[in-house]
């Protein structure tokens, strides 16, 4: 009987140690794999959003770098909200957080390019037990997740690509684009143009749909009630190379109020990427981090956003120089 009662309880131990980790398993593959990645393990967690364009596969670089020790969940918003009527960066932020939550993730250390850095400070303002540190890659306080050039050229998009060689036209254009706003272009691969590119010129009514929700999108807040909530440090990492897509010098400064939690640094010979262009570079940031009571004494020199100043750019895209 005795054996017969071991042998009860080690088949009802199976049984939950199969479902508990079916449950988890569905848990990390509720969401397309383009949308919610989830990849590694360890006592620290990287959440890493995304802005427009690069989306999930944009981060790969980086994520191969982070999950070797660390648990690292990378999330395109923009395609988490693909059938969202409000796509502003609070609920951007929202739909984030919720994605955290089924995953259990608090006190995550946070990333967020571009457009994505306004959804990460969202989050961190909005969801505080969530994010331990943020950090801003070529973006600072987006004040609104709406473009009307976005719109624009995506509607001009969808005509070409009905023109004979028209899809091929409007790849090229994506692909000048990204070179224009790159630092460096060795990591412009085959499979990287690819995995930029076709999302868009695959599925071009969606994203026609969400560029157009997108320009009427407007926030319920401003980005400086936003940053004034902020209570966790902020690491800036803007390209050094001059860019059309570099943040506005407002998106910075917005950022003063946070005094000593915010640092920003410029890296050399990099562009609007610099998760693709340096990931190295990034994951030492990422890595050495912050410890709770302040920034670690290994941590790289920085200078403060009263240094940062824009630049300005002639139509054909190239930095006008300084008189």
């Amino acid at each position: 009987m005795n054996w017969l009662a071991a042998r009860r309880r080690l088949g009802i131990a199976c049984a939950l140690i199969t479902v508990g980790s079916a449950t988890l398993a569905a848990q990390e593959t509720r969401y397309d794999s383009s949308v919610v990645a989830v990849r590694g393990s360890g006592p620290t967690t990287f959440v890493l959003i995304s802005g427009m364009i690069g989306g999930v596969s944009g981060f790969r670089r980086l994520a191969s770098l982070l999950e070797s020790e660390n648990r690292v969940v990378t999330i395109d918003p923009y395609r988490l909200a693909a059938d969202s009527a409000d796509v502003t960066f609070a609920a951007l932020a929202r739909y984030v957080d919720t994605v955290l939550g089924e995953l259990g993730v608090d006190s995550a250390r946070v990333v967020g390019h571009a457009h994505g850095t306004g959804v990460a400070l969202r989050l961190a303002a909005n969801s505080p037990a969530r994010v331990s540190a943020l950090y801003l890659l070529d973006g600072g306080a987006v004040d609104e997740n709406r473009t009307a050039l976005f719109a624009s050229s995506l509607k001009w998009a969808s005509f070409i690509t009905k023109l004979p060689g028209g899809r091929g036209y409007v790849r090229g254009r994506f692909i000048k684009g990204i070179k224009q706003n790159a630092g460096r272009h060795d990591w412009l691969d085959s499979t990287t143009v690819r995995e930029y590119t076709e999302p868009v010129l695959s599925q071009l009514s969606k994203a026609i749909s969400l560029a157009k929700r997108l320009d009427h999108a407007r926030e319920p807040e401003s980005n400086v009630a936003v940053v004034e909530r902020v209570g966790v440090p902020v690491t800036v990492l803007l390209g050094d190379v001059p860019h059309p897509a570099e943040p506005d010098s407002s998106e910075i400064t917005a950022l003063a109020s946070l005094g000593d939690l915010v640092r920003v640094e410029r890296i050399p010979g990099v562009g609007h990427f610099p998760h693709e262009e340096v990931p190295a570079d990034v994951a030492a940031y990422l890595q050495v981090g912050t410890v709770a009571e302040g920034w670690r004494n290994d941590a790289p020199q920085s200078f403060v956003p009263r240094a940062y100043a824009p630049r300005s750019f002639a139509p054909n895209g190239r930095p006008i120089p300084d008189p």
